[in-house]
């Protein structure tokens, strides 16, 4: 990773906490991606940020989604990475999501250049210093929070920390890295790469595919308004309501499956590798993973060129079926690697094994939350006599046009 990202210009790297940030990810954020305490912070950053910069849609409005949700994205991520005290603010906003930019531009730019012409080359791209400055300013912008909150340990016994990505890193870093803002804000940043715009892709697209198809909107929206109403009378969303939206879940799969951000992905060989068909696969061997071809697999996927939203909810339905049949009651964890976090052979979309996305489970959240709020408050169309914006290509990424334009409009019994 640290190679292809050429990290030595980058500062795209995790230094010596890449394992302790990944097992913070998939033990502290997974478990409480879904609980009582953070769905109702994430829904509270939708509801004030569509305030703010949503257009009121009174008729039918047309509207760039992309910025918007890339901005409601990284607002949610940055209400659990480090709480509400910076997460709203435009500087911090800016930086989480421009770090991405910078990084990939400086990638893309030094890539041209022959490695031995790379230390002086990088002078010439102003990316470079770009990503160093944005380091500078999360750094800056972190450094109160971190020192209050270990004056604030130090101080009061007892102290109980807020249930952030800020408060996890200051319980697991080393002394000599928890003191050390440059640390926390590399760290945060590399959450905001892994975390922002996949996330945000897969929501553009579904919102894309939602406008193309008013019947796909209306069955959904049935499935969303059906799970918002069970619980205690006039209460909001949970973990448990989450779970219900089956639909919403099989087209978030099938974007991912269909659409796809990546075509593919490279991998070093650290260890010598025998295949099964008998080549060996020496160490320093580079390999390109086609991540579209085995998404689009035949041998995987029934009709595998054709875009089916229901897909996952009919095999979900299916192998319930099945799982009655054979022993008397319908199986729910059996249809379980259907679901969208699902980790499977055929689907490497979220990586595999002990390298599987640990934050998977979080992205699941925030794309639901997302999608049911605008199913539940607004109507979706593409632009009159125009059809979905097609995708933006650069390299091995394959991301919704980000330019790309729908049309909504608030429906009559939207929540204000």
């Amino acid at each position: 990773m640290c190679e292809a990202m050429l990290s030595e210009y980058t500062h795209f790297h995790f230094a010596n906490n890449g394992d302790l940030l990944a097992a913070l990810v998939k033990t502290k954020l997974a478990q409480n991606a879904t609980n009582s305490t953070i769905v109702p912070r994430l829904k509270e950053e939708i509801d004030v940020l569509v305030a703010e910069e949503f257009p009121e849609c009174r008729d039918w409005t047309t509207f760039k989604i992309q910025p918007f949700t890339l901005r409601a994205v990284t607002r949610m991520a940055g209400r659990i990475f480090v709480g509400p005290e910076i997460n709203r603010r435009e500087d911090w906003v800016e930086t989480n999501i421009n770090f991405v930019v910078h990084v990939f531009m400086t990638v893309a730019k030094l890539q041209f250049m022959p490695q031995f012409l790379r230390p002086i080359g990088q002078y010439l791209v102003p990316d470079v210093r770009r990503t160093a400055a944005d380091l500078e300013k999360a750094g800056n912008l972190l450094k109160p929070i971190i020192d209050q909150r270990m004056r604030d340990k130090e101080n009061f016994p007892g102290y109980e920390a807020p249930a952030d990505m800020i408060s996890w890193l200051l319980e697991t870093l080393s002394d000599k890295d928890r003191a050390d803002i440059a640390v926390h804000a590399q760290l945060q940043l590399m959450l905001a790469m892994a975390s922002g715009h996949g996330t945000n892709n897969i929501i553009v697209d579904c919102i894309f595919d939602l406008a193309d198809d008013p019947d796909l909107q209306d069955e959904l929206r049935e499935e969303v308004e059906a799970a918002y109403a069970t619980g205690a009378p006039g209460s909001d969303w949970t973990k448990e309501k989450l779970l219900m939206l089956k639909k919403m879940d099989s087209l978030m799969k099938e974007v991912q499956r269909f659409r796809g951000n990546l075509i593919g992905f490279h991998r070093k060989v650290l260890k010598p590798i025998s295949l099964s068909d008998g080549t060996y696969l020496p160490p320093g061997t580079k390999l390109l993973v086609p991540q579209a071809g085995i998404s689009r697999d035949g041998a995987f996927y029934q009709y595998p060129d054709h875009f089916d939203p229901m897909r996952f909810y009919k095999l979900r339905q299916q192998q319930q079926q099945s799982s009655r049949d054979s022993s008397g009651s319908g199986d729910e964890d059996s249809a379980r690697h259907h679901q969208f976090t699902a980790i499977v052979d055929t689907n490497v979309n979220f990586g595999g094994g002990k390298h599987a996305c640990p934050g998977r489970f979080f992205a699941c959240t925030e794309i639901k939350l997302l999608l049911a709020y605008f199913l539940r408050n607004y109507e979706v169309r593409l632009k009159p006599g125009e059809g979905r914006p097609k995708p933006f290509t650069m390299m091995m990424s394959k991301v919704p046009n980000p330019d790309g334009e729908v049309q909504f409009r608030r429906r009559e019994c939207a929540e204000y």
